[in-house]
């Protein structure tokens, strides 16, 4: 490890030119202004990263003339906000805003429907970068990762500081996104960290830290604090991570069980949870908003489509098979009913999803009009484990595989709308 002169003077690190110093403001290098400076900077290893408005970055990365343009990628007429660019956020846009209020506060926005599987191509790519520092990579969503760092000095002779400032440059130059980066002693943390000076920050959270970080911090920032929670904690007159401590542990464990424990030690910045490489999905899932609401069952049979072909993909990306079919409806009055079914063998063929959630979409359209529909598969096992299994593999859904996977190959090559089947198309007229 690098020493310093002196233990009391905190170093300094360049994230441009990746310098090491002491005393001076700027880069005595580079003279770049960017430098991050605790005294804990040479010894953290637990890291957060976060990319900065993602999905938005990737639209604009795409599309130069939209550079600066408020972007919301969301329903440009119903639904919510799933993420935006930091211009839009100026103007009050946030991720979960309906959508017609974030038109109200920004009307000059370009609204782009997400891409999630185009999306997943560039997250692919961040795993094949991270993965060159540490094999402890727990990717918790595609924009977000943890990464544990601990001991890998001595393969690549830099404190985990600097790897980290190395592997942010590059995902910028090669990818075009930025990512904000908070390193600690634990995860609960190093995530607090990465949300301290988004977009491209780099934030250190040492021991001696935690009380003054998260005293101002509200309870909304610990993962697992929803609107029921909330509204207990307030209740009780908690609204800041810092009212927890006033609080004895087994007060918190009376009022919420385990996860009362849980929040004690958060306040107290313990956790012992350990990152978790290779976790593997527990379900995958999407859905369609409509720009208005839609009854008949041709129509709703073809975005069904849609969203089959688009989660088979996602599933044969990850060498996943599913068993469980779940249809969610929201109704024009915003009730939600969902209906599952299991299919007869696991699979991720799109055809045969889409004729096992057609027959629950046949049996549940008359409840509609519907605003939106989801689909959620569950029981999800990975292909190696029926690789052996000679019914899985026997006609016709050996035909239906091979002749999906030629469809993939040419999309991939052509384009998405290269080739298409005919009941993808709508008559919404």
């Amino acid at each position: 490890m690098i020493k310093l002169k002196s233990e009391t003077i905190n170093p300094r690190l360049c994230r441009d030119c990746f310098s090491i110093f002491e005393n001076h403001s700027r880069c005595f290098n580079c003279n770049s202004p960017r430098v991050v400076s605790h005294r804990d900077l040479l010894t953290l290893s637990v890291a957060h990263i976060d990319c900065d408005a993602f999905y938005a970055s990737i639209e604009k990365r795409e599309n130069p003339d939209l550079k600066n343009l408020p972007v919301i990628v969301g329903s440009p007429n119903r639904g919510v906000v799933t993420t935006c660019c930091y211009i839009a956020r100026i103007n009050g846009v946030k991720s979960a805003m309906p959508i017609f209020k974030a038109k109200k506060l920004c009307p000059n926005a370009v609204f782009i429907p997400p891409r999630i599987g185009y999306y997943k191509k560039t997250t692919n790519s961040i795993k094949q970068m991270l993965a060159k520092l540490s094999p402890i990579i727990e990717f918790v969503s595609l924009d977000e990762a943890y990464i544990d760092l601990k001991g890998t000095y001595r393969l690549h002779r830099e404190a985990p500081a600097v790897q980290l400032a190395r592997i942010a440059k590059q995902i910028e130059i090669e990818l075009g996104i930025t990512i904000s980066i908070g390193l600690s002693y634990n995860k609960f943390l190093s995530k607090v960290g990465s949300e301290l000076e988004k977009p491209r920050g780099f934030s250190i959270i040492g021991p001696l830290d935690t009380k003054s970080i998260l005293k101002d911090k509200s309870i909304s920032q610990i993962l697992g604090v929803g609107k029921k929670t909330k509204l207990i904690l307030e209740t009780n007159g908690i609204t800041l991570i810092s009212d927890i401590l006033k609080f004895e542990r087994s007060y918190l464990k009376g009022l919420l069980g385990s996860f009362g424990e849980t929040l004690w030690f958060l306040a107290r910045g313990i956790d012992k949870r350990k990152i978790i490489p290779n976790r593997k999905a527990k379900s995958i899932s999407c859905e369609q908003t409509f720009h208005k609401n839609q009854s008949k069952s041709e129509i709703l049979y073809s975005y069904l489509w849609d969203l089959t072909e688009e989660i088979s993909s996602r599933l044969r990306s990850q060498s996943l098979l599913a068993e469980k079919i779940s249809l969610k409806f929201k109704d024009a009055h915003f009730r939600i009913a969902v209906r599952s079914i299991n299919m007869n063998n696991p699979s991720n063929s799109a055809e045969v999803i889409f004729q096992a959630s057609k027959i629950l979409l046949k049996n549940n359209v008359s409840r509609g009009p519907f605003r939106l529909i989801g689909l959620t598969l569950t029981k999800l096992s990975s292909y190696d484990t029926f690789s052996r299994n000679k019914d899985f593999f026997e006609a016709p859904n050996n035909h239906i595989a091979s002749t999906e996977l030629a469809i993939e190959n040419i999309r991939s090559k052509f384009g998405k709308n290269s080739i298409i089947k005919g009941r993808s198309l709508k008559n919404l007229s």
